[in-house]
């Protein structure tokens, strides 16, 4: 297979070396090689986290990731010269020009699995299908610590099976901007990011 090349781009409590960890775990079960890197700021709250990881099944010379076939982006703070073939990303963060969709991935964790957390797995799912890599049950609960274990496969599953005629209905554009703008406007604030999507996921719920 040609080497492939995922960037994950977030802030800080976002659950963004969780996916990229699981993931590069996964593949590796599979049978790929795998090289990941992180980019973070660890002195700031709600500071730029990123994972740049790249697969393929013959070794990998360079894990320098200066094309991406797939981002996640669950915030807007990674690298503006790197360009993607295609973008899946919480609602309002896809930029003009881009190939792109918007997932509400922590508002579907709660409304689903009961927790902000499962949006994580919502959004590997997607991801995982978006780069067409097959859905391995047995690998994934290899690559997943024990709690929460099966809740965060019938999250994973959720997000693969996502067809883009589902994305386009699972929830009204309106309240799932809401949602995403009183995260963004709580972590801006200082708030923890954690607490800013409990917070937010409150008031959806509301």
């Amino acid at each position: 297979m040609t080497e492939r090349a995922i960037v994950i781009d977030g802030v800080g409590g976002q659950g963004v070396r969780v996916i990229g960890n699981t993931m590069a775990t996964l593949l590796g079960a599979m049978g790929y090689e795998v090289t990941l890197l992180y980019d973070y700021d660890s002195s700031v709250r709600g500071g730029m986290s990123e994972a740049f990881l790249k697969y393929s099944d013959q070794p990998i010379a360079n894990p320098v990731v200066e094309h991406a076939d797939v981002t996640l982006r669950l915030a807007d703070r990674g690298p503006n010269h790197l360009e993607s073939d295609y973008v899946v990303c919480d609602i309002g963060l896809a930029k003009p020009g881009e190939r792109a969709e918007e997932i509400p991935f922590l508002e579907l964790g709660v409304k689903h699995f009961g927790r902000d957390l499962f949006g994580n797995m919502i959004a590997l799912g997607r991801l995982l299908r978006l780069a067409n890599v097959s859905f391995d049950e047995a690998a994934l609960a290899a690559a997943l610590p024990a709690k929460y274990r099966v809740e965060n496969i019938a999250a994973v599953r959720y997000g693969y099976e996502l067809t883009p005629d589902q994305i386009r209905q699972i929830v009204p554009e309106e309240a799932a901007g809401r949602f995403a703008s009183r995260y963004a406007e709580a972590v801006l604030a200082g708030t923890d990011p954690n607490a800013a999507i409990e917070r937010a996921g409150q008031h959806a719920a509301a």
